[in-house]
């Protein structure tokens, strides 16, 4: 799910852009001090959810200042697409993929990471860095608990204890349970045994 409108996009991710090149290269700040600036404020709450105020009605340079909590500068910037403009706006359009905030992003993908993916990159399409990312950022998002994991807990059951009363062994329900064997595929007689146990028909045990 998008974190935003997307007719939003363009503009937030120019803003991210000029935000990260006017802090670093207009006022000389460390990319990672800057960022860690950001990733703690309200802008960067109001940014992630789309807010028109952070996303399309301020300028970057704006952005960046009340990031700062500074007053109005009147240093002027070039808007070429430099590494550091790269970063942001790549950035940008990540979070709007992923629906993740920036703090959950840069946990398993951090800012750096970004930056150094421009050499190699920023020439591509810009699909291969989002092939590259979404690899990364598959760990941070919220995996949906499978139907046997929710209705074991609705039940207050262990895996120990659905092991037992279904007679499926524990290697298995731990199985069934992350995903690394397909429920669907199983022989009936477990789906009729475990739906049992759990006190539900066998098609609830797959979603349907």
């Amino acid at each position: 799910m998008h974190a935003y409108d997307e007719i939003y996009l363009e503009y937030s991710k120019e803003k991210l852009g000029l935000m990260l090149s006017y802090a670093v290269n207009g006022l000389g700040m460390p990319l990672r001090a800057f960022y860690d600036r950001f990733l703690v404020s309200r802008e960067a709450r109001m940014f992630a959810v789309g807010h028109p105020k952070y996303v399309a009605g301020m300028s970057g340079i704006e952005l960046a200042l009340s990031v700062l909590d500074r007053e109005e500068d009147n240093t002027e910037i070039g808007c070429d697409v430099d590494d550091i403009y790269w970063t942001g706006w790549a950035l940008a359009q990540l979070q709007w993929n992923s629906g993740l905030d920036f703090a959950q992003i840069d946990q398993v993908f951090p800012i750096e990471e970004i930056h150094r993916l421009y050499y190699p990159l920023h020439e591509a399409d810009i699909t291969r860095f989002f092939t590259v990312a979404e690899r990364r950022l598959q760990v941070a998002k919220p995996q949906a608990a499978s139907p046997i994991k929710l209705l074991r807990k609705t039940h207050g059951l262990t895996q120990q204890d659905l092991a037992d009363l279904s007679g499926i062994s524990l290697r298995m329900i731990r199985a069934y349970e992350q995903g690394s064997q397909d429920l669907s595929r199983a022989e009936a007689n477990t789906l009729i045994c475990l739906s049992r146990a759990l006190h539900c028909p066998p098609e609830r045990l797959l979603n349907e």
